[in-house]
């Protein structure tokens, strides 16, 4: 019989960010794992480009009334380009990888835009508070 080990960081579900702010923080690991945003610990071995813009596009969705349709939909389309051109440049030896950062970086824009019109409106978040998520 074969013992395999399974790591306590080893969750059957994966990680989907649920707000403005945990999305801003996954964008920066994002643009510090591309271009195949597999993880060379080893510890989080299931990470790969799927998993991240997996979960990345979930997130959208866990804000999509927070964020607009317009910008939902202008989101995922930014998301599938940056995957399509770090799936293109795997040994980040093309320049796609810096063309699909500057998409990450897009993104971001977007989500701190979002934030910052919340505040603006004193919108509060899921715990009252006025925090732009």
């Amino acid at each position: 019989m074969i013992e395999y080990f399974v790591s306590s960081y080893r969750k059957t579900n994966p990680y989907i960010p649920d707000s403005l702010s945990e999305i801003y923080d996954m964008l920066g690991s994002m643009i510090l794992g591309a271009p195949t945003f597999i993880d060379a610990t080893g510890v989080f071995h299931d990470q790969n480009i799927d998993t991240e813009f997996h979960a990345l596009t979930e997130g959208f969705g866990k804000v999509r009334k927070k964020l607009g349709e317009e910008r939902y939909a202008q989101l995922i389309a930014l998301a599938a380009q940056a995957k399509a051109l770090f799936a293109d440049d795997p040994n980040d030896d093309n320049g796609k990888t810096d063309e699909g950062r500057a998409l990450l970086f897009e993104i971001e824009k977007l989500i701190q835009a979002t934030r910052s019109r919340r505040v603006a409106a004193k919108r509060k978040d899921d715990d009252g508070d006025v925090s732009g998520d």
